[in-house]
């Protein structure tokens, strides 16, 4: 039986001290400042026998034993199953070292601690909960993103090609327009409880990245605050975003800021649509919840005895010196060759990969709230992935969020990983999934929905 919608927001803080490895590049950078701290921001939803925990984390990604740690905690302290709850990662580049990611090796102090800080940000919230209603919009805003990867002359296919190049061709595909929105309030007084929006964006970047910052993610939260009051807990969730930024490459969009300012700018973009949208929500005071979580099992990128001769190879001499091939150097390589400056970085990828089982597991999740349902998925998603399933979903709207509950790297589609390659297919614990896994994971994302 549905009775009136209860929802609470909270906030922990998660900022590191200085010092701590950031992740996001092929070299390790070290935190001297901090432009702006690092949040878990939660949502709780009730409706009277079944409760919803989402917590967006300001890092780069969610390893599956932070987010399980996390879920263990909330389980026992607030009494919601790890169905019912949904931990992600932003992708901001200038975070912490949740896991060995490339050049970057994890910080085990801060992923033992960060699992009862997301924890906390749940038990806040549920000690507010209050009477509530929830509303949903979805818009599109087709002006801001771009598709990085791009075919060149040369028949490869690379990312981030350089504005302009004179080699460029056309992207590899589209872009995913759509803004969904979630907006929380208070029953009794229309008090802002918490604004949630799922884009299509991998991030923006900042000023110094040397600087702790949640990026453009927080930059919507502050904004959203401004307008809307302090009380606004306000989640910005990274949809299928794995090849989509804020950069045109074919030079027909120039943006005259950069860093935070632009950050800024792309933030108060998507804070004025959902100021507008808010106005015309309908607004629902009960709504059904449920929550499944299901196992995607899949094939990692195979790693074959050749290719660990030739990481010995690499690793035997200075860094950036090794020169001894024209493509590849290994096996899983397609297109683009690796280049120089990087393949001591792939080297030790290949060695990590080689110790991983060959068939390996992640969590997929549906969670849905009334007609709307939120998919989530462990790791970077193309946008054809996301679009696919929600072209098939007959959820309204359906919320896409990447970086969810685990991590698994880039899920390429298998043309990219068949016929394209580029730095996205890279075998690295940041792009384990072999080819087949998009198909059998949009496979069971449409039986969890359907």
């Amino acid at each position: 039986m549905q009775t009136t919608l209860k929802a609470g927001s909270a906030s922990a803080n998660i900022t590191p001290p200085l010092g701590t490895r950031i992740p996001g590049g092929f070299r390790p950078r070290y935190a001297e400042n901090v432009d702006d701290e690092l949040f878990a921001k939660a949502v709780v939803i009730d409706n009277g026998t079944t409760r919803i925990a989402i917590v967006t984390c300001d890092l780069i990604a969610i390893p599956e034993k932070i987010a399980d740690a996390a879920k263990a905690r909330i389980a026992e302290r607030c009494d919601i199953p790890a169905a019912h709850v949904m931990v992600n990662a932003t992708h901001t580049h200038t975070a912490v070292a949740i896991a060995d990611l490339l050049g970057v090796d994890e910080d085990p102090g801060y992923t033992e601690w960060v699992p009862l800080k997301i924890a906390d940000a749940v038990e806040l919230a549920v000690w507010r909960l209050k009477s509530a209603r929830v509303g949903f919009a979805s818009v599109d805003e087709e002006r801001i993103t771009f598709n990085r990867r791009w075919h060149m002359k040369n028949g490869t296919v690379r990312f981030n090609p350089g504005i302009e190049n004179p080699d460029l061709v056309k992207p590899t595909g589209t872009i995913d327009p759509e803004l969904a929105m979630m907006y929380v309030e208070a029953t009794d007084d229309g008090m802002p409880i918490s604004a949630v929006a799922n884009f299509s964006l991998h991030y923006i970047g900042t000023d110094n990245g040397n600087a702790l910052s949640a990026d453009y993610f927080g930059h919507f939260d502050r904004l959203m605050r401004h307008y809307l009051g302090d009380t606004c807990i306000s989640l910005l969730w990274n949809a299928a975003s794995g090849q989509i930024n804020n950069t045109d490459f074919s030079g027909r969009t120039k943006w005259t800021a950069s860093g935070h300012q632009q950050a800024v700018k792309m933030a108060n973009v998507l804070a004025g649509h959902f100021i507008v949208e808010k106005q015309l929500m309908e607004m629902h005071e009960t709504l059904d919840l449920s929550g499944d979580l299901a196992t995607l099992t899949f094939q990692r990128k195979e790693i074959t005895a050749e290719d660990l001769k030739v990481a010995e190879q690499v690793l035997s001499v200075p860094q950036g010196t090794y020169d001894a091939y024209e493509t590849g150097p290994f096996s899983w390589v397609v297109g683009e060759p690796i280049p120089q400056a990087l393949v001591d970085v792939y080297a030790h990828e290949c060695q990590r990969l080689a110790k991983l089982p060959a068939q390996m597991t992640a969590p997929v999740q549906v969670v849905r709230l009334g007609e709307a349902a939120i998919v989530a998925l462990p790791g970077e998603v193309f946008v054809e992935t996301g679009m696919n399933i929600k072209s098939k979903s007959d959820a309204n709207p359906t919320f896409l969020v990447s970086l969810a509950n685990g991590y698994i790297g880039y899920i390429c589609t298998d043309k990219a990983l068949i016929e394209e390659g580029g730095y996205e297919t890279w075998a690295a614990k940041s792009s384990l999934p072999a080819v087949g896994t998009v198909p059998t994971m949009e496979a069971l994302v449409d039986s969890l929905l359907n």
